[in-house]
């Protein structure tokens, strides 16, 4: 099979290295003229992704090519709050992240095209432009991967978005200072960062990823809590962050959406890096498993891909879920859901298990502080 992958990220380029690994011939098309460049993510992973690690084959000792820092603890700031959670993350640089992954795909045999970026359909085929951006290229590929990013062309071009898909925009810089070498500070509250949070995720002891993202005027929170915090920025970066929207399409004919792309964004944390390899990895099973021998596309692709995804979607709609319930919260709603958590023992239900899954959290958490039900008027 011929399979073109717009997107030369992690999640294109690990479901490249799936299915070339797999015997098909797949090409990589990056529209930026090197792999993992810009950046525009924090650069999170939470413990989830060791079992990613054990599930795909890949060693531990591979992280060594982009880990930069290993976290033990997260704090949560709110107005008149503090909490504080032991929770394991790593932190990796995202430029050896993304190449990690596309150079397995080339190592398997897949062609990667820098500088070549998804221009359109035209008739049974997409055209790819090159770098001149004068030289246009239709290519007739038999399955066609969109996994190029929150604003994905592709994802427009096949009429993907939803009209009610959100994206958040988020600033981080890179800061030096005095910090806390294996804890991530958090901080909630209307006047900080309305309806999500402010991050301040250390690299070392001495250096630091500070961000946060809204839904508008994320320019002027972030320079807010630069300046509350006595941050200088040495590098700024900025983009668009899709969130999971539940009635959001993943396959029109034969094109796919992986990632990004595909909106497989956490709502409550913008963590995307697991769920989207995650589902890079359900997507090549689904190709692998639904051709037969004689290379013929079976119609079941899509439908085996929704099916098999179900249990990932599953952890996003709830995700998405108390992401509706969080942006009605006042800072008072703050304070007091970090006071109930601290009281009541739930600080330990988190630390028993990863964000990534957030169905274990919910229902032990309301067992054990009932209180939290009063937070669920804000879901009617």
């Amino acid at each position: 099979m011929n399979i073109a992958i717009i997107g030369a990220g992690p999640i294109g380029g690990y479901a490249g290295y799936l299915l070339a690994k797999a015997g098909h011939t797949v090409t990589l098309y990056e529209n930026h003229p090197q792999v993992g460049c810009p950046i525009q993510c924090t650069g999170i992973l939470t413990a989830d992704f060791d079992e990613f690690l054990k599930e795909s084959g890949l060693t531990m000792s591979s992280m060594d090519a982009y880990l930069v820092n290993v976290i033990d603890t997260v704090e949560v700031y709110t107005p008149k709050g503090q909490l504080a959670v032991k929770d394991k993350n790593y932190i990796v640089d995202r430029t050896r992240f993304d190449r990690f992954f596309v150079n397995l795909a080339v190592q398997e045999g897949a062609k990667l095209f820098v500088n070549h970026s998804f221009s359109g359909k035209n008739g049974l085929g997409i055209v790819i432009r090159d770098s001149t951006g004068k030289v246009d290229k239709t290519i007739q590929p038999d399955i066609i991967i969109g996994a190029d990013g929150p604003l994905s062309p592709t994802a427009k071009a096949f009429g993907f978005y939803h009209p009610e898909r959100i994206n958040f925009y988020g600033v981080q810089a890179t800061v030096e200072g005095n910090f806390e070498s294996h804890t991530i500070k958090t901080y909630f509250g209307t006047t900080v960062c309305p309806g999500l949070f402010a991050w301040i995720v250390p690299e070392s002891a001495t250096i630091a990823r500070v961000g946060l993202a809204t839904t508008k005027n994320s320019k002027h929170y972030f320079d807010q809590f630069m300046r509350e915090h006595k941050f200088v920025a040495k590098e700024i970066q900025a983009g668009a962050i899709p969130i999971y929207h539940p009635q959001q399409k993943l396959q029109q004919g034969n094109c796919y959406l992986a990632g990004d792309a595909a909106g497989y964004v956490k709502a409550t944390t913008l963590g995307g890096l697991v769920p989207g390899l995650q589902q890079a990895q359900i997507l090549a099973k689904c190709i692998n498993n639904d051709i037969d021998n004689s290379g013929n596309k079976d119609k079941g692709i899509g439908k085996s891909y929704e099916q098999e995804l179900a249990p990932v979607r599953r952890k996003m709609w709830l995700h998405w879920q108390l992401y509706k319930l969080f942006q009605k919260f006042s800072d008072e709603d703050w304070d007091r859901l970090v006071k109930y958590i601290e009281n009541s023992g739930v600080t330990k239900v988190l630390e028993q298990h990863t964000r990534d899954n957030p169905w274990p959290i919910v229902v032990k958490a309301l067992v054990k502080e009932p209180r939290l039900l009063g937070f669920l008027r804000y879901l009617w």
